[in-house]
């Protein structure tokens, strides 16, 4: 017989993590914090293995805990999706979505702007930021959802993600002596990007110089159709006048990153939800321009 998981210990599981305690997430879910507790023991009974650890009212996450935040955050978007398709309600309210400046945005406002004409009684407010700037602002409760590069290791709230591969763009006309430092263009750190341009760089054995930081795609995408230095980008934001660098030309290739979609489950509203559906699947259909 398989072991089935019900949906609610998961959503308990992820409730107590996403507001940081059990009376907090009893209050959220209508129950009470005994009954939270008891919940937690049967989805550690039914993993046969501790998932949270107490201390007075304060609690830390298990080694297990951690590895299934994940799993049980795609769970529970796949049972709010067929709840969803199912259901016939007009959505309402507010939401802040956090779109990041490091990736290309504009095809997730589009996306917003779709949603926003197909559920007028929805008020969208819109925020940009560098994708770690986003991450901390949903962790703060100013965002209720956003799009942000994934860093490595564990990441609270992550619902999603999706592979993205990353390469070198340059000016169209670009031409450089392969043995001298490469002039490279990157957003300030934390930068995911820049990371992986000066990793890449170091294991070729090539040098190279920062020349420009821009807080915002569009600040790399000028300073590259300028011929200041190269960048890295992904295909949605490759612009006329730029070209990809070859690796004859001296660029090693980019290691991929994640692009990821996250929430609270906890304070998401249904109009959230379904932002956040819409969002992922834009995400899932843009395939041709996001490579996974």
């Amino acid at each position: 017989m398989a072991t089935n998981i019900p949906t609610d210990l998961l959503r308990s599981f992820v409730t107590v993590v996403d507001l940081g305690g059990f009376t907090r997430a009893a209050q959220a879910l209508g129950r009470t914090q005994p009954a939270i507790s008891l919940q937690i023991r049967r989805l550690e009974d039914l993993l046969q293995t501790k998932l949270i650890r107490t201390a007075g009212r304060q609690f830390a996450l298990t080694d297990a805990g951690v590895a299934l935040g994940p799993y049980a955050r795609q769970m529970l978007r796949l049972n709010d999706d067929i709840v969803a398709h199912f259901g016939d309600r007009a959505l309402s309210g507010r939401i802040r979505v956090g779109v990041p400046t490091d990736f290309a945005h504009s095809f997730l406002l589009e996306a917003i702007a779709d949603f926003a004409v197909a559920h007028p009684e929805v008020s969208i407010e819109i925020e940009s930021l560098l994708s770690s700037g986003l991450r901390t602002a949903l962790a703060a409760d100013t965002l209720d959802i956003c799009v942000a590069v994934v860093p490595e290791g564990d990441v609270p709230y992550l619902v999603e993600s999706a592979l993205v591969e990353p390469f070198w763009a340059v000016k169209d006309s670009f031409h450089l002596d392969p043995r001298a430092p490469l002039p490279i263009l990157c957003h300030p750190e934390p930068c995911e990007y820049a990371s992986r341009m000066r990793n890449a760089l170091r294991l070729a054995g090539r040098s190279w110089r920062t020349v420009l930081l821009s807080r915002d795609v569009a600040g790399l995408q000028t300073a590259v159709r300028a011929g200041l230095g190269a960048t890295a980008l992904t295909p949605a934001t490759l612009m006329p006048g730029m070209r990809v660098g070859r690796p004859d030309e001296g660029f090693p290739q980019l290691a991929p990153l994640r692009i990821g979609l996250f929430y609270k489950h906890a304070a998401l509203s249904g109009a959230g939800h379904g932002l956040a559906q819409h969002l992922l699947e834009h995400i899932q259909r843009s395939r041709s321009a996001v490579k996974t």
